[in-house]
């Protein structure tokens, strides 16, 4: 960390290592969305700039180009946030833009030699439009309402200090970048059936399966807000956090499901089991929440680890799969397709990272 140099564009913020952990990640993510599935390359049959100079698509909809502007918001922010920390905020605004549309550029090229990606001058104006938001965003509150204002203090008054604690808020913003996917059991991350080899059908009374998903909510949710509760410097501070995280989880959720489903299923989160399993993890939660902090992460990676096996045990939800035969899937491929690779390695990387600080804290 550095100290803040007070300046009138915000000159050389705070440096954070949280920031440099999410543009990394988030980078990461864009990339894999606009790429996937990384398959069946080959020569284009025409000049690779030729989308640069093409008229206007004649066929788009309002919704492409609103989630290609969306998309590149965050790109804006965070690159700036990191390069505020070596460049005065407009020079680290206008670099972040430069570097936005180059990887914007090079994204479209690439998808030239992908026969399931069409490469689009359209996208690429509005992947630039999205930065300049993001960016001007950044430089606006960037220096001092975030790196070194109000959002730094809260964050040094209610949470620990540290690398690790960092980590942890990243794993948790993935956690919520997998609630956005209404294809995904409530909290169930770690689905990695596909993967495996095929085991003999097992038959679930309609009692199992909402006890099953009661046990995947609950374990999920008591792990994670037992993740949030050991970098929070009070209990009050970790129960409004938790709170604030899976009220933020469920409006993803009910998000993801107005997206997806033609029939606009709000709801399709609410289910008995569902409902029963925050109850149940609640509770869990309560009692341990006094427990001593090594305690609480042994118990946050046992519970985290119990969810991910119940998930790949567990029957395909048959509501969820007769509403998606009126979904807009097709409309949100790549959005759902990043949500399912973050969703099933997330529990693995957690629970190594868990066991991980565990080990440290013996």
């Amino acid at each position: 960390m550095i100290d803040d140099i007070n300046t009138p564009d915000g000159m050389f913020a705070r440096r954070s290592r949280l920031a440099g952990y999410l543009t990394i990640t988030y980078l990461a993510l864009v990339v894999y969305t606009s790429l996937h599935p990384f398959s069946e390359w080959r020569a284009p049959a025409q000049e690779v700039r030729e989308f640069l100079m093409a008229p206007w698509p004649a066929y788009f909809t309002w919704a492409d180009l609103t989630i290609n502007v969306l998309a590149y918001v965050p790109v804006g922010v965070s690159v700036t946030l990191v390069l505020m920390s070596f460049l005065r905020g407009a020079a680290a605004a206008t670099l972040a833009v430069v570097l936005a549309i180059l990887m914007s550029l090079t994204i479209e090229v690439l998808q030239v030699f992908l026969p399931g990606r069409i490469p689009s001058n359209a996208d690429l104006l509005c992947n630039a439009l999205g930065a300049f938001v993001g960016a001007t965003l950044a430089y606006a509150v960037g220096g001092r309402g975030i790196l070194s204002g109000r959002l730094y203090r809260l964050r040094q008054r209610h949470f620990h200090p540290g690398r690790a604690v960092d980590l942890c808020f990243l794993l948790l913003a993935l956690w919520l970048v997998t609630q956005f996917n209404a294809d995904i059991r409530l909290f169930g991350n770690g689905d990695v059936r596909q993967l495996l080899p095929s085991l003999p059908a097992v038959g679930y009374s309609p009692r199992t399966y909402v006890l099953l998903d009661a046990a995947i909510t609950g374990l999920s949710f008591c792990g994670v807000a037992l993740m949030v509760t050991t970098i929070s410097r009070s209990r009050p501070g970790a129960a409004l956090s938790v709170i604030v995280l899976m009220l933020f989880a469920l409006a993803l959720k009910t998000l993801a499901a107005n997206m997806l489903f033609t029939s606009g299923e709000l709801a399709l989160w609410v289910a008995p089991g569902a409902l029963w399993g925050l109850l149940a993890g609640t509770l869990a939660w309560l009692l341990l929440l006094g427990a001593p902090v090594s305690s609480q992460i042994a118990c946050a990676t046992t519970f985290i680890a119990l969810a991910l096996a119940l998930v790949n045990a567990a029957p395909h939800n048959p509501y969820l799969d007769a509403t998606l035969q009126v979904s807009r899937v097709g409309h949100y491929k790549s959005l759902i397709d990043l949500t399912n690779v973050v969703s099933g390695v997330w529990s693995f990387v957690t629970i190594a990272f868990l066991t991980y600080v565990g080990y440290r804290l013996r």
